[in-house]
């Protein structure tokens, strides 16, 4: 019994094994308290065009010396607002748009970090991350990132809920919906830049949706949902940050394939939602049809 604990303590007594798993796991929790307003939204594609935009900002950011964040951040909002523009001048579709407008940006990063190889961009840190390596620069912004983003969502939730679910409404009840756009945009560009460094940005899209995607399948009340996510994000990746250390796989890889088994546990046997439920319920429908059509003569089943 001590040789299996001490076995399973293996990982701890390494100092870049436990800031990988915290890290990853206050990432994971962000990322899951924000996922069900995106996916509620319908913006997992502006999820996606905002994981991939940043890496412009990252390699001029690297580049010039300044911090990652920064630079993301920046190039993050530049690309939300070349959405809206192009959006609101033209007459081309909203998916379109967002596709035009990601891979201009991501195609500017890669000229921009082939351009300055020396410059200290890594293209396969950016896309898959390196949360092995992180430095206490890049934790201290990950972890402000991360503080900032838990406080505007605790303080917002409801007005964030309200016009997400109906902005007409939250317009007619009073609600700055133009700052309530823009604070999720920014929310979803700050918590996209944090994610970076646990998964890279290929993968930002999964932390931000298959969350929120699993929790809408197990309950119906929004606030429920939102603690769900967060805590099916932040255990699955301190779970998977610590099993890629004995599968000696990518962490952010490990994080993200267990989220989705997750998902598939709670699509197939969800009691509400799941596919095991829904079955039941048409059997259940079609035992009622077939008992009200059942042919009957002066009251007796014939």
């Amino acid at each position: 019994m001590s040789d299996l604990l001490q076995s399973l303590a293996v990982p701890f007594q390494y100092d870049y094994m436990i800031r990988a798993i915290w890290v990853s796991t206050l990432v994971g929790g962000v990322c899951g308290f924000l996922s069900p307003f995106v996916t509620l939204k319908g913006w997992s594609l502006m999820g996606d065009a905002l994981s991939h935009a940043v890496v412009p900002g990252v390699a001029i950011a690297y580049i010039l010396g300044f911090p990652f964040a920064l630079g993301a951040f920046i190039a993050a909002l530049l690309a939300a607002g070349a959405m809206a523009l192009i959006r609101a001048q033209s007459r081309i579709r909203e998916d379109a748009t967002i596709g035009i407008v990601f891979t201009s940006f991501f195609a500017l990063g890669l000229v921009l970090i082939s351009l300055s190889p020396s410059g200290g961009v890594n293209l396969k840190t950016i896309l898959y991350g390196n949360i092995l390596a992180i430095a206490d620069s890049d934790i201290l912004q990950v972890v402000c990132i991360s503080a900032a983003a838990i406080l505007v969502v605790g303080f917002r939730w409801r007005d964030l809920m309200l016009y997400c679910f109906d902005a007409n409404q939250a317009r007619t009840l009073g609600l700055k919906v133009g700052v309530l756009h823009f604070t999720l945009l920014a929310l979803l560009a700050a918590v996209c830049v944090a994610a970076l460094q646990a998964v890279g940005a290929i993968l930002v899209l999964a932390m931000l949706i298959t969350p929120g995607a699993t929790a809408n399948l197990l309950t119906n009340r929004f606030g429920t949902m939102i603690w769900l996510s967060a805590s099916i994000s932040l255990a699955s990746s301190l779970v998977g940050a610590y099993l890629s250390y004995y599968i000696d796989g990518a962490t952010g890889g490990c994080i993200v394939t267990l989220q989705t088994l997750v998902f598939l546990a709670a699509f197939v046997f969800s009691p509400q939602h799941g596919l095991l439920a829904s079955r039941r319920a048409i059997r259940a429908c079609s035992g009622v049809l077939g008992e009200i059509n059942q042919p009957r003569m002066n009251g007796h089943e014939l």
